[in-house]
C-alpha cells in the first residue's frame, strides 16, 4: 500500500511540535495494519467520517488523521483537532 501526503497534511504538520511529529509518523505506520486487520487497530481510533471514503484516526486525545482510501494508496488529506475537521468535512 502507497501512502501519499497532500499538500494540506504538510502544511499541518510543519506546525506541530517534534513529539506530536513522531506520534503522527507512528500512526502513519501502523494504518496498513490496521486496515487489512480493522479488529485489531490497536487504538488507533478508525473511524469512517464520509461515505466518499473518508477515514481518521486518532494521533492523541485532540488531534486527528484525515485519510481517503484508494484500491492501493492511503492519501493522507488533513492533520487536526476536531473541529479543523468538521470543517474540513463541510467542504465536501
Amino acid at each position: 500500500m502507497r501512502i501519499t501526503l497532500g499538500d494540506g497534511v504538510q502544511r499541518d504538520v510543519a506546525r506541530l511540535s517534534s513529539s506530536v511529529r513522531a506520534r503522527l509518523f507512528e500512526v502513519i505506520l501502523a494504518l496498513p495494519a490496521a486496515l487489512r486487520d480493522p479488529q485489531r487497530h490497536s487504538g488507533l481510533g478508525l473511524r469512517k467520517l464520509h461515505a466518499s471514503g473518508i477515514w481518521e484516526a486518532r494521533i492523541g486525545l485532540d488531534l486527528r488523521l484525515v485519510f481517503a482510501l484508494a484500491k492501493d494508496e492511503t492519501f493522507l488529506v488533513k492533520v487536526g483537532s476536531h473541529d479543523e475537521v468538521r470543517r474540513y468535512l463541510r467542504g465536501l
